[in-house]
């Protein structure tokens, strides 16, 4: 039986998934590396927010659909940058706060503030030269 970290519905997290992803497109920072990543045709975008809304879910312990590997993911693009993810995670603080009660976006974002600086700091490690020292 999967039991989630806090109370939160299907609908409000494909709510958030859109309003982020609505706002993430437009970004100047971070919104040429989504468009560049998943291109401007509604029906992929529509899957692209699908899985995202599943991987929330996953991430929750609402379900376990969600089948991937979001670090992979990541470091495959190199157009992904360390520096994105205070940009990426304000717009995410943004639309949580916009979409859900505060008690909700403060769980999802406290979720949210960690995957992000795992991701981050993987991307940092990952792409670091060999014979550089480790960066924390």
């Amino acid at each position: 039986m999967v039991v989630p970290k806090f109370q939160i519905t299907p609908d409000e997290i494909d709510q958030l998934v859109k309003t982020f992803y609505a706002r993430a497109r437009v970004d100047p920072v971070i919104g040429p590396v989504f468009m560049n990543a998943v291109g401007s045709d509604k029906a992929v975008w529509d899957e692209h927010e699908a899985k995202i809304a599943s991987f929330w879910r996953n991430a929750i312990g609402l379900d376990r659909s969600f089948s991937g590997n979001p670090m992979m993911k990541h470091l495959a693009n190199v157009e992904i940058l360390p520096e994105h993810f205070p940009t990426w995670l304000a717009l995410f603080h943004k639309s949580a706060e916009d979409t859900l009660p505060p008690e909700k976006a403060a769980s999802i974002c406290a979720l949210a503030d960690r995957i992000g600086e795992s991701l981050q700091m993987g991307l940092m490690q990952f792409r670091q030269p060999l014979e550089q020292a480790p960066r924390f």
